[in-house]
């Protein structure tokens, strides 16, 4: 989570997940299930089960950002989501086609299938997705705060719960798990400053990288082929590089102090299994190369788990913007490009909406809408793949800009909110 209060000052907090086993005594056997995924122009495999599950963070790092800067009672905060959860949220028809793409990991466990799949088969769009366990987690969560997860007779059975089908999660990992809270780094880009991660997570560096390399040369005025070609270079000399990928959901917020604050999150696929008395579909984070490599050390127990999310704070000498984006590996590209939209002029919905393109395994995919010169262009130096239309692949970049102006990115069903809604 990056943030630029009024005055200036900046923030960053990471509660990510963290490593589990500490003081895990003897082996625990693996059983992860493997899941793959068809996006239409590209495949992914992802890893699900008792054994991909990481320390989870987010919770606990809501809770202590809002101790330390919330104005509104926490009750008051979930009191929306206790009733959505009880009384069902209408799925969307992305979020419906997004459960038939993970449907093994949707339907592995029975408390996972009496979630996403009542009747005996997933949920479809305009049906209502109901947790009234949730909805009864969130009810105790203002009086007891984090010890409603992390400790005590919640905590216990989680790891009972993981421990027995092969999972690393300890209660001393729960109970170890603390939010990384700092200012952050702060780049130079042209004449604007980039507010990103300090570390250990990597997608605001990358973004960092991606500006500074197409920058180095001019495209502004140039035409729409000068300028494309110079983001797919700027891709191609990044991903070939080193790097981890990492993301899911984004959101972006300006209060009415101006304060901007750019926060992502993520779940992964979600595991398939369900914490027990809380309704919580738990993370596959250790199911994800992109996280634990087994080409890289395996991280030590405790240690905060490396991601390539990527929630910045672009501040002009005439605006500032928060943005961040959901995608796994099209994190960087995604945030990359609307960046160097902004940083040419354009207008927010403009660089939310401009054709997408991203470089990965020798190959640049490239949404519809760029005119035939800029597609020959491309295809001089690129094995081009061309997708027939806008896709949730290519991410989701949700921005805000202290100015007033807010876009959210159709490729993910973004939307923009004002205000308060009792």
């Amino acid at each position: 989570m990056a943030v630029l209060e009024p005055d200036g000052r900046a923030h960053f907090f990471d509660f990510f997940a963290n490593m589990p086993g500490l003081g895990l005594r003897g082996g625990r056997k693996a059983r992860k299930v493997d899941v793959r995924v068809d996006y239409g122009g590209a495949v992914g495999v992802y890893r699900a089960g008792a054994a991909s599950v990481a320390v989870p963070g987010l919770l606990r790092g809501l809770l202590e950002v809002h101790a330390a800067h919330g104005k509104l009672p926490l009750k008051r905060l979930v009191s929306p989501a206790i009733r959505a959860a009880r009384e069902g949220v209408p799925l969307s028809r992305l979020q419906a086609y997004l459960f038939t793409l993970i449907e093994p990991i949707l339907t592995l466990t029975p408390e996972a299938r009496t979630l996403f799949a009542p009747k005996g088969r997933l949920l479809q769009a305009g049906e209502l997705l109901k947790n009234p366990e949730y909805a009864g987690f969130l009810e105790r969560l203002p009086d007891e705060g984090a010890n409603a997860f992390y400790t005590g007779d919640t905590a216990r059975a989680l790891v009972d719960y993981l421990q027995s089908a092969g999972g690393l999660l300890t209660e001393a990992d729960l109970a170890a798990q603390r939010p990384l809270a700092g200012p952050p780094r702060a780049d130079r880009i042209e004449s604007a400053t980039l507010y990103r991660s300090p570390g250990p997570s990597r997608g605001g560096a990358a973004v960092a990288r991606l500006l500074q390399g197409y920058f180095e040369e001019p495209h502004g005025g140039e035409g729409e082929a000068a300028r494309y070609l110079g983001l797919a270079r700027a891709m191609h000399r990044e991903v070939e590089g080193p790097g981890l990928h990492r993301g899911t959901t984004h959101l972006s917020i300006r209060d009415a102090e101006g304060r901007l604050l750019a926060m992502t999150v993520t779940n992964g696929e979600g595991s398939g299994l369900v914490a027990p008395g809380t309704g919580i579909l738990l993370n596959n984070m250790l199911g994800e190369d992109d996280v634990l490599s087994p080409d890289r050390p395996s991280p030590k127990p405790g240690s905060r788990l490396v991601s390539m999310m990527a929630p910045v704070i672009l501040q002009t000498p005439t605006d500032a913007y928060a943005l961040g984006s959901g995608g796994s590996r099209r994190i960087r590209t995604a945030v990359f490009q609307v960046a160097a939209h902004l940083l040419q002029g354009w207008e927010l919905a403009r660089a939310v909406e401009a054709p997408r393109l991203h470089y990965e395994n020798g190959r640049l995919e490239v949404e519809p809408g760029l005119e035939p010169a800029t597609l020959e262009a491309l295809a001089v130096e690129f094995e081009l793949n061309l997708w027939p239309h806008r896709d949730f692949y290519f991410g989701g970049v949700h921005a805000v800009s202290r100015s007033g102006g807010a876009w959210g990115d159709a490729r993910r069903d973004g939307h923009t909110a004002n205000g308060w809604s009792r």
